[in-house]
């Protein structure tokens, strides 16, 4: 008579795998962080007032370059973030292989 399977054992808590999530968590957070100031600095206009109208043109054109490469850097940590947390994520155990039953 065949011995019961054994019941699988419960998967022990990792620290690197939780050091990972944290990481994870902190490239989400600022990178969702530098689109939201990258999207209102190149959509939204600063303020002018005491400004000549070179200095106001040179203002507006330097705020939505630093917008761009905001936009730029959090979706770039945006990505990494979500690529890097599909590959750690915990995995389903492997069923056992055996005899078929038919």
């Amino acid at each position: 008579m065949p011995s019961p399977p054994e019941p699988p054992s419960p998967q022990r808590p990792s620290l690197g795998r939780s050091a990972a999530t944290g990481l994870l968590g902190g490239f989400l957070l600022g990178g969702l962080g530098l689109l939201a100031v990258g999207l209102s600095n190149s959509f939204s206009a600063p303020g002018c007032a005491g400004l000549t109208s070179a200095e106001c043109q040179l203002l507006t054109d330097a705020t939505r370059e630093v917008g761009r490469t905001q936009l730029l850097a959090g979706g770039a940590l945006t990505a990494l973030a979500a690529s890097l947390f599909v590959l750690l994520r915990p995995r389903p155990p492997t069923p056992p292989e055996g005899p078929e039953a038919s």
